[in-house]
């Protein structure tokens, strides 16, 4: 089956050894990593292989559709987009609710099931009726952000049950994810092409954490449409040919990117990005009517968001200005010296809470982070950076099944639910499903940054070059902020676009160093 597979994707020899290669290391590893052997670790093997090999032959598949595309006819090509458009929507929909969430959690309470237990406490009260403590009040107090995400949740969901709840907010980030993924689709065919488009559906139907994620509503998922959707307004606005247009577009765009602002603000990276594109090619008129909208919006915004936050009698401006953490401790954090790879860390969170309000802690932050530098010299904060970005690009999975432990789905959980931690679950499964992320996340990085450096120093006068920047902009702050790799979340319908024009730009790069190879001899 696996031969045939091979040969009806045209698949050369020499990327059929390295396939062979890569699944007996990865094999190898989870064979000498599961401390012990029974039933469900020969299942978790078997059920972990069939996805790592399809993860192989879907790399294969997706290299092969995008030369074959190339020669179809427009109208089958329309129809092909169509009908995979749907499918992926669908998908990204449906699948979410076999990798629903398991509450209550115990296993690492993180910030959404804080969140979530809070509000489930709460049934659409006002905060004030949490408890002043840590993973209670006081966690909203101390994270600013969460308390406007903790208000919409909490509002959304008064009158649910637990188990309600959970199918409901499943479904409610499924949703977001589909629209987010099915934007992505519509902006490539928008910027390039329905090939462009067709292409990147198909590899963003083979994302797994667009479905592992899609089954929570947290910020990273809630955010995911703010930032695509933003992007793609953004276009619109730039393309558009009348002068009403664009000003409508723009409106859209920025109001959609300064409301998800006050969910993750990162949101804001690709409009930053947009206005350096517009000052580089010097279209001047629409800095100036960007900048002053930007600045007339966000005002607007922020004064709707403050003033619903301080209806709430727990965020009164007394209590955020006593407890809320201050932006420079989640830098102090990233850069402490015993934070090996500059995440979360409990021990400079427990620093900062020791000073009375948010002005003693700022200036306590920025006393540590002055230390720590100056103790780790300049090869030490290389060194950091270095793990940071490792830590941050590296895990392929984006820690989907860490941070979503453990999965209602009895297969999920039995066979691929693992925590290190403390070691609960089946880490042979684990593994396998995560080897198989990695393999795609590896091809779409490798990608996607070739993509990156042709747009930033070749095409800076193509709309690429926003994309580009926009991943750049998020990862020079991910090199500053506290390193997760879940942080990338809300960008991968843009980093996959990223990648698939690279794939194609880099095989016509190919195509054209061969025919100049044979036109030489």
């Amino acid at each position: 089956m696996i031969t045939t597979a091979f040969k009806t994707l045209h698949i050369q020899r020499k990327w059929r050894i390295i396939a062979s290669i890569i699944w007996s290391v990865m094999n190898l590893i989870v064979i000498f990593a599961t401390p012990k052997w029974h039933i469900d670790n020969v299942i978790a093997l078997i059920l972990g292989n069939v996805i790592l090999m399809t993860a192989i032959l879907y790399l294969f598949f997706i290299a092969h559709a995008s030369k074959k595309i190339n020669t179809l006819a427009l109208t089958t090509v329309h129809t092909y987009y169509l009908r995979s458009l749907l499918i992926l929507g669908l998908a990204v929909l449906i699948v979410p609710y076999f990798f629903m969430i398991h509450v209550p959690h115990d296993a690492h309470d993180w910030d959404f099931f804080v969140v979530f237990a809070n509000t489930s406490a709460l049934h659409g009260r006002t905060f004030d009726h949490l408890a002043l403590t840590e993973n209670q009040r006081l966690y909203f107090l101390h994270y600013p952000n969460n308390q406007w995400f903790g208000m919409i949740q909490n509002f959304l969901f008064a009158k649910t049950t637990l188990a309600s709840k959970m199918f409901l907010m499943t479904g409610l980030s499924s949703l977001l994810t589909s629209s987010s993924v099915v934007a992505g689709s519509l902006l490539a065919k928008k910027v390039a092409s329905e090939k462009m488009g067709l292409c990147y559906n198909l590899a963003a139907f083979g994302f797994l954490p667009f479905y592992v994620y899609g089954a929570q509503f947290y910020t990273d998922t809630a955010s995911l449409p703010f930032v695509i959707f933003g992007v793609l307004f953004i276009i619109y606005a730039l393309k558009a040919t009348q002068t009403t247009s664009k000003i409508l577009w723009w409106i859209i765009a920025l109001l959609v990117i300064f409301s998800g602002y006050y969910i993750k603000p990162t949101v804001t990276i690709p409009l930053i990005a947009a206005v350096v594109f517009l000052i580089l090619n010097k279209k001047w008129r629409t800095v100036l009517f960007v900048l002053a909208l930007s600045v007339l919006l966000f005002f607007g915004t922020s004064k709707v968001v403050h003033h619903t936050i301080s209806s709430d009698p727990a965020f009164s401006t007394t209590a955020n200005e006593r407890y809320n953490l201050p932006l420079i401790h989640w830098v102090a954090m990233s850069f402490a010296q015993e934070n090996f790879s500059g995440g979360f860390d409990p021990n400079i969170l427990s620093y900062s809470e020791q000073f009375y309000d948010k002005a003693s802690k700022q200036e306590a932050d920025l006393d540590l982070l002055k230390e720590n530098i100056a103790q780790e010299g300049v090869l030490g904060v290389l060194s950091k950076l270095a793990r940071k970005t490792i830590y941050t690009w590296l895990n392929g999975d984006l820690r989907d099944f860490y941070y979503t432990y453990l999965h209602i789905n009895p297969i999920v959980n039995r066979y691929f639910d693992w925590v290190s931690n403390n070691e609960k679950g089946n880490i042979t499964g684990y593994l396998l499903i995560t080897g198989a992320q990695l393999l795609y996340w590896l091809c779409l990085l490798f990608l996607m940054w070739y993509e990156i450096f042709q747009s930033i120093f070749k095409k800076r006068g193509s709309i690429w070059f926003i994309f580009a920047l926009s991943i750049v902009g998020l990862a020079l702050f991910l090199l500053f902020w506290e390193a997760n790799s879940r942080y990338l979340y809300n960008f991968t319908p843009l980093m996959i676009l990223l990648a698939v024009k690279g794939k194609l730009d880099f095989s016509q790069r190919k195509e054209k160093i061969r025919r100049k190879n044979v036109s030489i001899k």
